[in-house]
């Protein structure tokens, strides 16, 4: 039942509800066998963090006082006890979408993965010879007995073991001995392909192999059985991130008074009895509520990366389209000097964004580049381009985020090779991660100065470019860029933002500064403009939406009669269809070949629509715990081209789900207008922009 009092949609079951979103891309036969594979491994990812990032706090905040749980709406106990029934069952759907139609589809393409099943002969031969000759090198057995080891067990996070059970051959009698064995990620990943056998392509588990062998690995035992347990040790509390400041403090004071400490997760595989969990439990001197069932393999994700390639198995190829205004006679300086310019990733090309770092590095007129890295790979191009800049004499700031919860060894490397090369290297402020994806670079000419700017809604992804869906703007518009050039000079200070409230930022929209409040003026104008009887509507893409303020700002707008669209890609804290809440508002989900990413904002304006670009999604953490900005489309031709990328999502019926009440997603089986799936409309809209020549100039 929900609480109309409190009409917020709690976000580790939305979280979820996402999630099972991923499980009917799976399960859909339209979908080419090895992407569904993807989805499930997706899925798999997502899980996992769900369980890095989200229970940690589940868990503090059963440890906090009555009053501020009641404050915040949350019971940990019973929702506990909901996460967990949920993640249950969408577990068993997981493994019977693997089981009953995914693998039965791989076999009916001639492909056969070896899933709790014995080797033939013929793969049993390959296996040992690969166990011998490549893999035993980088096996770690370590016996996990007092009578050959210290007694705690010390398991790696994020490692797969396998835990085996084992009698000594010369002494049937004694006590099993128990041992585990890494299964190593390196180098040659989680699959192993085997020798083609009665026409047929064959795949296994890296640990089936190392199953298959482990008399090899212990001679003079006899193997019993062997299970998989994981361990994450990284988990996640962020309090701080969640809630306001003075709440999250009295959080944080009451963990402490209570010693709270963040428990390890064990992972098992569902086969695995109760007595090796008891013994393991006895090792490891936790709870036996730390360890949690999961499948019949862990680390499900790498079946995002399944092994075997074939155009049957997958979606067809589409080539990148080049951005017809970056012929190859042109700097790109030059074309963006004759205007705005848009990438819509990942259909069009992102060679335009590799030249307009590699010729800032090189062009003598260049004076400066800043630019803010979040992730980033260390043989990323825009990394060689930056390095290549500052020896060739340009003074190079990068504004780094060393603290993202993922690659921060890759942070840590090339932050070392741009320090050697004499890039200035400036830290966040310690709790306020720099999230914006943004580049400035200052050319010195006989007028003056000339800034051009990249503004993102997603970074520098160079490897996943063709993955994942954002939008980049190449501009050297005079505001922007000098706004652009402010925030710059505010990161370079390396202090609070509170100091520096009077920054005039006015086209550029900054978190810290002027973002929130003007997200409010623009849904407060619409208000206005709907009762005045003149065109309104509101339009939001986003990926997670849980700012209770811009909530019920839009719930306002909604009530006044507003048109709003909420078109979300993870998590959603607004409730659409509650009865005199937010009948008139629609939230739908969006999911199909490629991640999306892009963030975009629209409202009417008595007809003088107004259009943004953003890699802020509305959290309390991206409003108020990073520097992020949101940046407009002033360009006519390129808001045309917006309109329509966000016209194709509002009309897809393929690829887009409703939520209810409960945020079930309600397949769309509305079709009386044709068929319209978002992603393929949105790189057609690219080839024809190639096709009319100039993508600036072309009206769609």
């Amino acid at each position: 039942m929900i609480d109309v009092a409190y009409p917020y949609f709690d976000t580790n079951l939305s979280w979820l509800s996402n999630n099972y979103r991923l499980l009917l891309e799976a399960n859909d036969e339209t979908v080419p066998v090895r992407e569904r594979l993807r989805f499930l491994g997706i899925y798999a990812y997502q899980t996992k963090e769900f369980y890095r990032v989200r229970i940690p706090n589940l868990l503090a905040m059963g440890e906090v006082s009555n009053d501020i749980r009641s404050k915040l709406n949350i019971f940990p106990e019973s929702l506990l006890e909901h996460v967990y029934e949920t993640v249950e069952n969408q577990l068993r759907e997981f493994n019977d979408i693997l089981l009953s139609r995914i693998l039965p589809a791989l076999l009916d393409q001639g492909l056969h993965l070896y899933y709790r099943e014995s080797f033939v002969a013929e793969h049993a031969a390959f296996a040992r010879r690969f166990f011998l000759d490549k893999l035993f090198r980088y096996l770690q057995p370590v016996f996990l007995d007092s009578r050959r080891m210290l007694k705690t067990p010390a398991f790696e996070s994020k490692q797969l073991y396998l835990i085996v059970r084992m009698q000594h051959k010369e002494d049937a009698q004694e006590e099993d001995w128990y041992a585990t064995v890494n299964v190593p990620s390196e180098p040659y990943g989680r699959f192993l392909e085997l020798p083609e056998w009665e026409g047929k392509r064959h795949v296994a588990f890296l640990e089936d192999v190392i199953r298959e062998n482990l008399p090899v690995l212990f001679p003079g035992y006899n193997i019993l059985e062997s299970y998989a347990l994981r361990v994450e040790r990284e988990t996640e509390l962020s309090i701080e991130d969640e809630y306001p400041m003075q709440v999250a403090q009295r959080i944080l004071k009451q963990l402490e008074k209570r010693n709270f400490v963040q428990p390890a997760q064990y992972f098992y595989e569902s086969a695995m009895p109760l007595y090796v969990r008891e013994y393991l439990v006895g090792k490891v001197s936790v709870p036996m509520n730390d360890f949690h069932e999961r499948g019949d393999y862990l680390y499900m994700q790498d079946l995002a990366r399944f092994p075997i390639v074939s155009r049957r198995l997958d979606y067809p190829f589409q080539r990148p389209v080049q951005n017809p205004e970056f012929d190859q006679t042109k700097s790109v300086f030059e074309v963006i000097q004759q205007g705005d310019q848009m990438l819509h990733l990942p259909y069009q090309s992102y060679e335009p964004i590799v030249r307009f770092f590699n010729e800032a590095a090189v062009d003598p007129h260049v004076r400066e580049i800043h630019v803010s890295l979040y992730k980033i790979s260390p043989n990323s191009f825009i990394l060689n381009s930056l390095i290549s800049a500052s020896r060739n004499g340009k003074r190079v700031t990068t504004y780094v985020e060393l603290n993202t919860k993922l690659d921060i060894q890759e942070n840590l490397q090339w932050s070392k090779k741009m320090r050697d090369a004499g890039v200035k290297i400036l830290l966040s402020v310690p709790g306020l991660k720099v999230h914006a994806k943004m580049a400035l670079v200052k050319r010195k000419v006989q007028k003056g100065w000339e800034r051009y700017a990249f503004l993102g809604t997603g970074g520098f992804y160079r490897l996943t470019s063709r993955e994942i869906v954002d939008h980049a703007l190449l501009t050297s518009h005079r505001e922007l860029t000098n706004e652009l050039e402010l925030l710059f000079g505010y990161l370079s200070t390396q202090d609070e933002p509170k100091k520096y409230k009077y920054l005039p930022f006015n086209t550029l929209q900054v978190t810290q500064f002027n973002l929130q409040k003007r997200l409010l003026d623009l849904m407060d104008r619409e208000i206005a403009n709907c009762n005045a009887g003149l065109k309104s509507f509101i339009t939001i893409k986003i990926n997670q939406l849980q700012d209770h303020i811009l909530i019920d700002k839009l719930y306002q707008a909604g009530q006044a009669g507003v048109p709003v669209h909420v078109i979300v890609s993870e998590s959603c804290g607004l409730i659409s269809g509650l009865p005199s809440i937010s009948d008139n508002i629609i939230v739908s989900r969006h999911v199909d070949r490629y991640i999306e990413n892009t963030r975009i904002f629209h409202f009417g304006n008595r007809g003088n629509d107004e259009l943004y670009l953003t890699s802020c999604d509305w959290t309390h953490r991206n409003l108020h715990r990073r520097i992020d900005i949101c940046f407009p489309v002033l360009d006519e031709t390129l808001k045309s081209q917006m309109r329509t990328v966000l016209r194709n999502y509002l009309n897809d019926n393929q690829k887009s789900v409703r939520l209810d009440l409960y945020q079930n997603n309600l397949r769309i089986t509305d079709e009386s207008r044709g068929k319209v799936r978002a992603q393929e409309a949105n790189y057609r809209l690219v080839e024809k922009i190639e096709r009319n020549g100039l993508s600036r100039r072309s009206e769609i």
